[in-house]
């Protein structure tokens, strides 16, 4: 690991040398560093790798817009479970996972793959082709596809668990007579969702180390590499935590501008500069993560 580091630019090697007190302010500045140091090869894997997923959300953002109609089958199914308070959220996630999913486990995967495969490789010494990155990017795909399945499922299944608990506790509570339905759906609603959201927020973190151990590390990924992230993250889960939570508040902050661009009326040359900007803070977040991950690794 010392051998390793010793290759790597004097300025790299003086902010890793004490990487567990690494904070999330030197872990962003090491990444702009980075990603300044090698800004066309990031460039080019924002504009041909990740700027497919942000123009098929903003598509299924503009569908929703403009689309407002929700299939009665959404409506009923809805109405029974919750009452008339989610079917209009239900209808616009469903129209986002149709349009973003196929995008979303393509081009944004070796877009990832890419992006940890660059960074790896400046911190090695090696000097960065696009052609070999591209090669190698599409051989770790199939790691990291099998990595954000198995994330996937455990997310369906806490998602399960809220739902359940959701549609089921109030109905049995408004049965032995505790309290109305209503009242009991946000009573269960606040006493579930608290620890649902600390444990998706920690399944978020540990997906996103897990994604750069798969193209790291070759013989780790799928559920193996889910695992090695959460022990390789121990002490560290807060830095992780506020990493996390600034890259989506800037993803955030692209779609309410885009949002807001559609109600006031948006420009045609706002759409791609609105695309760059979203795949940058793609590009942005991978790079963190896998500064994250070198600093967990020391």
């Amino acid at each position: 690991m010392f051998l390793l580091f010793y290759t790597m630019p004097r300025r790299t090697a003086q902010v890793l040398e004490s990487t567990y007190l690494m904070n999330t302010a030197e872990i962003f500045r090491e990444s702009i560093r980075i990603i300044l140091l090698h800004s066309t090869h990031f460039h080019s894997i924002s504009i041909f790798f990740f700027s497919p997923l942000p123009i098929s959300l903003f598509l299924s953002h503009f569908l929703n817009h403009h689309f407002l109609h929700i299939p009665s089958l959404t409506i009923s199914i809805t109405d029974n479970l919750f009452g008339h308070l989610l079917p209009n959220l239900v209808s616009k996630t469903v129209v986002h996972i149709v349009i973003c999913f196929p995008s979303s486990i393509t081009f944004s995967l070796l877009g990832r793959a890419a992006t940890v495969q660059a960074v790896s490789d400046g911190y090695n010494g090696i000097n960065l082709d696009g052609r070999r990155l591209l090669m190698r990017s599409g051989l770790a795909w199939i790691k990291l596809l099998h990595t954000r399945f198995w994330e996937l499922l455990i997310t369906l299944g806490l998602f399960g668990v809220l739902v359940v608990g959701l549609a089921a506790a109030p109905k049995i509570l408004y049965a032995l007579g505790i309290c109305s339905t209503a009242l009991g759906f946000w009573g269960v609603l606040g006493f579930l969702g608290i620890p649902f959201c600390v444990i998706f927020a920690h399944l978020m973190v540990v997906g996103n180390m897990a994604n750069v151990i798969s193209v790291l590390e070759s013989e780790c990924y799928g559920l193996d590499s889910l695992w090695k992230a959460k022990n390789l993250m121990e002490g560290r889960r807060q830095t992780a935590l506020v990493m996390a939570l600034l890259s989506n508040m800037g993803f955030r902050l692209v779609e309410c501008l885009f949002e807001l661009r559609m109600c006031m009326g948006i420009c045609m040359w706002e759409i791609p500069v609105l695309i760059s900007m979203y795949s940058l803070a793609l590009v942005f977040e991978t790079v963190m993560n896998v500064v994250f991950y070198y600093a967990c690794k020391s």
